[in-house]
């Protein structure tokens, strides 16, 4: 009798267990990332929509139709460009047209929000450069490997670390390294 109460009491914390592990990984892969992206739907930011467990990781990784060009050599001509992330992300070129210079796409259960606006950008790193930092997934696969250094760091460590480096990137120190490569640059004109 007291070993079926026992085993009663035993399946039921574990069935228990079993349960809130699924409401768990329910809530960290569907629930929170939904409520992010409604976040930003209803700020008028939209995007892809995203797969099950991948988002749009498959998007990226598509590869686009070539074109393939009938014309002997001589014709073809190459246009050289400095858009290197049209050519290697050309899934973002796609969404940027769709959906605007600002929009949001999914690396699994992570939501990136794309920017396409330097000024935007460049006031938003002005004015809270600090609260930001890096992304908590990127210290955790990479803190181990590069410490608590300027790559890793944030907030007022990261701060710190920047104040002392900052003096030894200045253009009277950097100029030092210059005249070496100068002379050779005079003598190709």
């Amino acid at each position: 009798m007291e070993l079926l109460v026992l085993l009663k009491i035993m399946l039921t914390v574990v069935l228990l267990g079993i349960i809130s592990l699924l409401i768990y990984v329910f809530d960290i892969l569907l629930l929170k990332p939904e409520r992010l992206r409604s976040k930003l739907r209803k700020q008028g930011i939209s995007g892809p929509p995203p797969s099950f467990l991948l988002g749009n990781i498959r998007d990226i990784k598509r590869k686009p139709q070539s074109k393939v060009s009938t014309a002997p050599c001589e014709e073809v001509q190459v246009v050289l460009t400095h858009n290197c992330s049209s050519t290697l992300f050309p899934s973002f070129e796609q969404w940027r047209k769709e959906y605007g210079p600002i929009f949001m796409f999914s690396l699994g259960n992570i939501q990136v929000l794309y920017m396409n606006q330097p000024d935007v950008v460049k006031e938003i790193s002005t004015y809270t450069s600090l609260d930001f930092g890096k992304p908590s997934y990127q210290h955790k696969e990479n803190g181990p490997l590069l410490g608590q250094g300027i790559l890793t760091s944030n907030g007022a460590s990261w701060a710190h670390q920047r104040k002392i480096l900052a003096p030894e990137f200045y253009m009277d120190k950097v100029k030092v390294f210059f005249p070496f490569s100068a002379p050779k640059d005079k003598q190709k004109s």
